[in-house]
Parts: C-alpha cells; sequence; structure tokens
C-alpha cells in the first residue's frame, strides 16, 4: 500500500509540515468551519460529538489543536470502529474525554506519533506485530511516563490506531473494487 495522500482522518494533503504544526503556528485556534474544511466532515456531526462528550467545547468558538486532533482520530477511527469503541479506546489512554488532567498524553502528541508511523516510507500493512511494536517505541523513546504502565497503554492504543487505519483503506479499496458488480 503506498503512503497516504493525506494526512489520516483528514482531507489536508500531506505535505513536510505536520498538519498540526502548521495550522496552529499562525493562529491560536480555528473555528467550527475550519474544522469542517479540513476533516470533511459535516459541523452537525462534530457538534454531535461535543453533546456526546467525545469532545471539549470550544472556548470562543475557537477549536484548538487539542481539539482538532480529537476529532480527527475519531474521524478516521470511525470508519472501523463504532463511535462507542472510539470513545473507550481515546479514554483508555487519555482517562475522561473532557479532563485533560488524566491524558497519559495530548491528543495532538497522539496525532502527530501516529502521523510519523504511518507516513514513514517502507511501512508495509504486511508488517509483523512485533515490527509495529518496534516501530511505536523508537517513536515513544523519549517517553516518560506518568504513572507506570502508562506507556503499554499508549502503545496498544497506537498499534490498535494503525491496524484501523490499514482497515479502513483495505475498505475503501474493496468498495471500490465492487462499484460496477
Amino acid at each position: 500500500m503506498d503512503l497516504p495522500n493525506c494526512f489520516p482522518g483528514t482531507v489536508v494533503p500531506v505535505s513536510p509540515v505536520g498538519l498540526l504544526t502548521g495550522i496552529f503556528s499562525v493562529t491560536n485556534g480555528i473555528t467550527l468551519s475550519q474544522v469542517c474544511e479540513i476533516t470533511g466532515l459535516e459541523p452537525g456531526t462534530i457538534q454531535n460529538w461535543i453533546k456526546r462528550g467525545y469532545v471539549s467545547h470550544p472556548v470562543d468558538r475557537k477549536y484548538s489543536k487539542e481539539q482538532l486532533a480529537r476529532i480527527i482520530l475519531i474521524n478516521f477511527l470511525r470508519e472501523t470502529f463504532v463511535i462507542e469503541k472510539v470513545a473507550n479506546l481515546l479514554s483508555y489512554v487519555n482517562g475522561d474525554l473532557l479532563d485533560d488532567s488524566d491524558n497519559i498524553m495530548d491528543d495532538s502528541e497522539i496525532y502527530q506519533c501516529l502521523c510519523d508511523i504511518l507516513l514513514t516510507k517502507g511501512l508495509k500493512e504486511d508488517i509483523s506485530f512485533d515490527e509495529l511494536s518496534e516501530k511505536i517505541d523508537e517513536k515513544l523513546i523519549n517517553f516518560e511516563e506518568p504513572y507506570e504502565g502508562a506507556k503499554d497503554r499508549l502503545k496498544l492504543v497506537l498499534q490498535a490506531m494503525i491496524y484501523a487505519w490499514w482497515s479502513a483503506e483495505y475498505k475503501a479499496i474493496a468498495n471500490k473494487l465492487t462499484e460496477n458488480i
């Protein structure tokens, strides 16, 4: 499988500058319409996620880097998992989804780590579980656990997210192949 053309969970083409770094280097928040433009989501979908407690409310109608990362993560994970499973996965590493004080790692850092792994040249979907585990370990080499076992939780979630991404890619290919049947 080739490298993705767009950053995972978005309609933004991959570029050398990281997605979140590029956007938030020039602003301290973005509007709902900008979030929708980046993700391809409808405003009602995002507002529903806020109502359901998956994403915190914007401050002064502006979404932060962390909120955008959460929305992007939910967006791409829902291609593989039901929304409740996505919430459980995110809660596994970050506890209460509306309380940042119990986070193992900020959502924007999780997303960046995920992009760094998925956008690595030579990374193939047929990589063994152990090889993928080693790639994740390389990315988390400087990660300091807030408590014992936090790194293992984070690693498990990253593995699940990567396999979910590949699953969604295969699903898209299968759908394309069967369009004319």
